[in-house]
């Protein structure tokens, strides 16, 4: 045992670090090779390009791995000032200008990753706000000091520090604007299935022949020799594509328009327009889109919170109707068993084994009875009775659910914990229901065949512990692990579609919560806060 772990020891820093050099042997030829494709139109002779997509690869990488990446940055701009900007005054200017830009890419990663702490996958529009505004305050500032390093170590340029300190902030801010939100669609993947599912459609394939005819009129001497008073046309065909695909397909249009942008920069009218000026409308293009696409998406969730409410609304009427109908019956069932019980009593030579039967009988009525009463408080006045219990409470309470509902089938159910676990302060009854049903689902999950459930509590965070419930039969899809939890909805012929949405219900009562996790097979979390000192 001793070996095994001291070879775990050993191995997890050798992987982490094989990982980490993997990341940065595709991280570097890829940063250097985007910085050589988007080096055009370059101004003076600090070779500073009106649009810059190459930082926004640095910061998301950043932004996402950790800031342990700074280093490969710092290698991967001083191979792009190198072999792509070239330098005025050779590999030590090199160093010095890698130096300050990885160090600037490195505070805005770090600054957005506070901003958009725990997830950064802008999915609402404070989030887009304090994106777009530590791109643009950490790019001023970076130009400022880049450009006023240049000039001191290099001063051989013509322009002014205004003018490239504009053409640098520009560009580098229009670069990150428009790359650095598909990556970040690209990373997350309920983003990149639902821009993968829009590429599929034939609708997007006329989006996008509109917008590339409408990027060929406004660079076509057609319509007059100034392509910056009908940049405007643009804004057309945006509308249609965020209005129906959303953030992810406005940050879509916006690569393809700030592609056609540089593009047309080629041609004879291109070439009588600023580069800057342009950028600045492609940047007016890419706002307006992100924005608008993260409108409808916010409408959209909002609708569907709506109806989600809707249905656990009824749902909770659904349950305390149900509660009412069955405590009577139960409460009818305790009483003939206390009458039963009065009479095995004054019986002389009666069975001990039935008295046993029938206190087994009560203790359960009992149980269900309190479950069901818990249940309609919760759903009528939102309450819950808190009290300490104790993780192995729990997971006895769990295996008693788990032979019960496994039966004679051949399946085997363990449920461990971490050691040094503390007390939860929950609604004890309120937690055996949600176990129960997630227990009696994974039973179903794996029918018939043998198999294998498990149940393991693990420390999450500050305060809180996470039960990951395990089991051998068919996982659940990608894509459907939200609707798994949609009240009054059930794949089962004879569900109600109400034992996960009570389950979530109760969860985030307690201030937890509970997700099923996509994997090939069944595996769900359940948080749940720990006690503390005064519970």
């Amino acid at each position: 045992m001793r070996a095994a772990a001291l070879r775990t020891k050993i191995t997890r820093p050798m992987r982490a670090r094989a990982t980490y050099l993997r990341d940065v042997a595709v991280f570097v030829p890829g940063y250097v090779a985007l910085a050589w494709a988007s080096h055009i139109e370059p101004a003076g002779p600090f070779a500073i390009a009106p649009w810059n997509p190459q930082p926004a690869l640095a910061i998301v990488w950043m932004l996402l791995g950790g800031l342990r990446y700074a280093p490969a940055v710092f290698v991967a701009i001083f191979f792009a000032e190198l072999f792509v900007r070239g330098t005025p005054a050779g590999p030590a200017f090199a160093l010095l200008v890698a130096l300050v830009l990885a160090a600037g890419y490195a505070t805005i990663a770090a600054a957005l990753r506070t901003l958009l702490a725990p997830n950064p996958a802008l999915r609402t529009a404070r989030e887009l706000t304090a994106f777009v505004l530590a791109i643009g305050a950490g790019t001023a500032a970076l130009g400022a000091a880049f450009v006023g390093l240049l000039q001191a170590l290099a001063p051989a340029a013509e322009s002014g520090f205004g003018e490239l300190w504009l053409r640098f902030w520009v560009g580098d801010t229009v670069g990150m604007l428009v790359t650095a939100p598909l990556l970040l669609v690209a990373a997350d993947g309920a983003r990149r299935r639902a821009l993968a599912g829009l590429a599929r459609r034939p609708e997007t394939a006329a989006q996008a022949a509109v917008l590339v005819a409408t990027l060929w009129l406004i660079f076509d001497d057609a319509l007059g020799n100034d392509p910056a008073r009908h940049f405007y046309l643009l804004f057309a065909p945006l509308i249609w594509i965020a209005a129906r695909g959303g953030m992810h397909a406005a940050a879509a249009a916006a690569l393809v328009v700030q592609i056609g942008a540089v593009l047309g920069m080629k041609t004879a009218l291109g070439a009588r327009l600023p580069a800057v000026e342009l950028q600045a409308l492609v940047a007016a293009f890419t706002l307006t889109g992100l924005y608008l696409g993260m409108m409808v998406e916010e409408r959209e969730r909002a609708a569907e919170g709506l109806r989600q409410t809707l249905r656990l609304a009824a749902a909770g009427e659904m349950a305390g109707a149900i509660a009412h109908e069955v405590n009577q019956p139960l409460t009818a069932l305790a009483n003939y068993g206390q009458v039963a019980q009065r009479f095995v009593g004054e019986g002389a030579g009666s069975d001990p084994r039935l008295a046993e039967l029938i206190a087994k009988m009560l203790a359960e009525a009992q149980r269900a009875a309190d479950v069901v009463r818990r249940l309609r408080d919760l759903f009528r006045e939102g309450t819950t009775r808190l009290e300490r219990v104790g993780i192995e409470t729990l997971l006895a309470a769990a295996r008693r659910i788990g032979a019960h509902q496994i039966g004679a089938r051949p399946i085997a159910f363990e449920a461990s914990a971490e050691p040094g676990l503390g007390a939860l302060y929950v609604d004890r009854l309120q937690v055996e229901l949600v176990l129960r049903n997630l227990i009696a689902n994974a039973v179903e999950a794996i029918g018939e065949r043998p198999g294998r459930i498990a149940l393991v509590a693990r420390r999450h965070g500050i305060g809180q512990v996470r039960f990951v419930l395990t089991d051998s039969g068919p996982g659940i899809a990608p894509g459907a692990g939200e609707r798994i939890f949609e009240p009054l909805r059930s794949g089962k012929p004879s569900g109600m579609g109400l034992g996960l949405a009570i389950s979530r219900a109760i969860a985030e009562a307690h201030g937890g919560a509970l997700e099923a996790r996509a994997a090939a097979h069944g595996e769900f979390h359940l948080t749940l806060p720990c006690a503390q000192a005064g519970d």
